[in-house]
């Protein structure tokens, strides 16, 4: 007969449960950085979306609009979120050291 253990119980409960704490940190977690003074790189855009490239990260622009306002090599205070195997998208964007929105206005 074989015998189980109670340490081989343990160590596999200690397990699942670092598993399954690293699987919803990596993949359930929403990661969100804010970017001051940021330069942006590059403009792009493909059947699949537009895109933005900020200090070396590509970054989702959702609303076309959006994108086609935002300048290259200018500075802007970057705001967005990433979970799991997602590109980082946009969630707020302005021009640096400006309390509007992007291109100012009323």
């Amino acid at each position: 007969m074989l015998k189980t253990h109670p340490f081989n119980w343990i160590t596999a409960v200690i397990l699942i449960i670092v598993l399954g704490i690293w699987l919803y940190m990596n993949f359930g977690y929403i990661h969100e950085k804010h970017l001051t003074e940021a330069v942006l790189e590059e403009k792009s855009h493909d059947d699949e979306g537009y895109y933005i490239t900020v200090d070396g990260e590509e970054i989702v622009v959702e609303d076309e609009s959006l994108w086609m306002v935002l300048e290259e090599d200018e500075d802007y205070e970057v705001t967005y979120e990433y979970y799991g195997q997602k590109k980082p998208m946009i969630v707020d964007i302005n021009q640096a050291h400006d309390d509007d929105s992007v291109g100012g206005g009323h």
